[in-house]
Formats: C-alpha cells, sequence, structure tokens
C-alpha cells in the first residue's frame, strides 16, 4: 500500500511538472483600421469590462521594449478590436498565462505606391525592407510596419518570451487589411505572398522552430459593401490562400458595415473575433471548444 501511494504521488508531481513546462502561447495580430479597431469602449461588450487575468499584451506599432502590458478599456474614448473579443476566448479556453503581440496602423497598405508618403507601410519588397527601417512613430526615421512587427516580436522574445520557464509558441498571425491597396490591386497578390513570407521567416529565425516557417495565417476579406473594396485584391487574398501552405481565409464579403461604409461596428467586430477565434480552435491552435456565432 505505502508504494502505491508513492507511485500515485510521484504520478501525480510528474504530470504537474509536465503540465508546468508547456509552452506558453502567442498569438499576433496585425492589419489596417478594421484590426486595429474602430469602436469606442462605450460599447464594448459587458464580458470584456472586467478585462483579462491571463492575457500578457504588448502593441508594438509605435514602440517596442518587449515588456508586456496589461489589456484595460477603462478609458472611454479608446477603441477595441476584433482580436480582444479573440483574446477573451481564449483566455477561458487556456486558464493560464498567454501572450499577445499587436501591430496595426489604419489607412495602410502594402503597396508604397497605393497610400501616402506620410504614412508607413507593409511592403516586404526585399530591395525596399533593405533600405527601410522599422516604424517608430516617425515616419522620417522608419516606414516600415513589417518590420515593426517583427522587430518588436524579436524585442518581446529577447526582454520576457525567453525567460519564460517552459518556454512560448507562436501560434498564428491574425490578419485584417487590404482596403488601402484597392488602387495598386493588380499587385496585391505579390505584395501579400511576400509580405507573409517575410513575417514568417523573420519569426523562424528569432524562435528557430521550424514550424514557423509556416507559421499559421489567419486572415478575413474585406466586406463587399465597403467603399474601398477590391475584387481584384479579394482575389489575390484567396490565391495566396490556395498556394502558401497555412494560410487561411475567413470570408467576410456579406459581413455588414457602420455607418461609414468602411469599418465594423460592435456587433460586427464582436462577431468577427469570434470567427477567428474558432478557426483557431478548428486548427488546434488553441484548447476549448468553438463558441456559438450568430450573425448580427
Amino acid at each position: 500500500m505505502y508504494k502505491f501511494k508513492l507511485f500515485v504521488i510521484s504520478s501525480l508531481l510528474w504530470c504537474t511538472s509536465i503540465d508546468a513546462q508547456e509552452p506558453a502561447s502567442v498569438f499576433i495580430t496585425a492589419g489596417q483600421s478594421n484590426a486595429d479597431g474602430r469602436v469606442f469602449n462605450s460599447e464594448l461588450p459587458e464580458y470584456l469590462k472586467a478585462g483579462y487575468r491571463h492575457l500578457h499584451f504588448k502593441n508594438v506599432t509605435r514602440a517596442s521594449n518587449g515588456v508586456f502590458e496589461k489589456r484595460t478599456f477603462d478609458n472611454p474614448k479608446a477603441r477595441w478590436a476584433f482580436c480582444d473579443v479573440t483574446n477573451y476566448h481564449i483566455e477561458k479556453a487556456l486558464k493560464k498565462d498567454f501572450y499577445a503581440i499587436k501591430c496595426t496602423y489604419g489607412g495602410t497598405s502594402i503597396d508604397t505606391a497605393a497610400t501616402v508618403r506620410t504614412k508607413p507601410v507593409w511592403c516586404a519588397d526585399s530591395l525596399w525592407i533593405s533600405q527601410n527601417a522599422a516604424y517608430r512613430g516617425d515616419i522620417n526615421t522608419g516606414k516600415s510596419l513589417t518590420k515593426s512587427l517583427t522587430g518588436g516580436f524579436s524585442d518581446c522574445v529577447d526582454v520576457t518570451l525567453a525567460g519564460i520557464e517552459g518556454g512560448f509558441d507562436v501560434k498564428a498571425i491574425m490578419w485584417h487589411q487590404g482596403e488601402s491597396d484597392r488602387k495598386k490591386a493588380a499587385n496585391y497578390y505579390k505584395n501579400f505572398k511576400d509580405m507573409i513570407s517575410f513575417m514568417r521567416n523573420a519569426i523562424y529565425e528569432k524562435t528557430g522552430k521550424e514550424k514557423d516557417k509556416n507559421l499559421p495565417f489567419i486572415f478575413g476579406t474585406v466586406p463587399h459593401k465597403s467603399k474601398q473594396y477590391s475584387r481584384e485584391v479579394e482575389e489575390a487574398q484567396k490565391r495566396v490562400a490556395s498556394e502558401l501552405p497555412n494560410v487561411y481565409c475567413i470570408d467576410l464579403g456579406d459581413a455588414e458595415l457602420g455607418a461609414d461604409n468602411l469599418h465594423f461596428d460592435a456587433a460586427w467586430t464582436e462577431y468577427i473575433g469570434k470567427l477567428m477565434y474558432n478557426k483557431l480552435v478548428e486548427l488546434k491552435l488553441t484548447d476549448g471548444r468553438k463558441v456559438k456565432v450568430k450573425r448580427p
């Protein structure tokens, strides 16, 4: 009996040790305004008002020190996005610490010729990106949002993630963008493909994990009712999803928009956040079950 008790205790300790060593999940969100969020906190879903217990959050768009922070919604004039809803459901499923990195900027394109010179871009053309630094709040010192994201991720690894007992595991990049490239839609296929490859390669070079060469990339399309919708951009996005491994499209073609015919309102922001979470569950990138989704 004594030996049996020792066996049970040692087995429990072993299981606890295995669980403690499980890598912490890391999720990345990027894109333009609908990824950034255009709904004020005054319209926040009730369940988000209490904030998070386990989420460690970092926005690396304009600054990067590698230190994660709390994600709060105290300022009624600040805004929330679909990733906040996705993170809520991730937290409910995991019930333990996880990390979210965000890099978003409204009205930004991938093509350098599709926007104004005062805005940074997501361009990942090999020559252009070798000549431009990460955007860190000043367009005169850096124009690359792609480097904002990958450089910010690198800083987060060096300062925080590398020190986690059990390590960390980057699960996916979640993306929404495409409106601002409509004037250079013919270039979107190559631009989108190059950008995804650059992000993946930069993350792989930092983590050294072979799987990150094909890190899951999940994106939503631009609604057809958007005043900045481009069929050519949408077709290019879907073509990339059909050609690159682990690129997944959430078709939002029939989604509704707010009064400006450009941005998702509160109900649709919440809806898309749930769709993103369900895709993560479907791909086994997080624990838990899919949540019920009702079209607004």
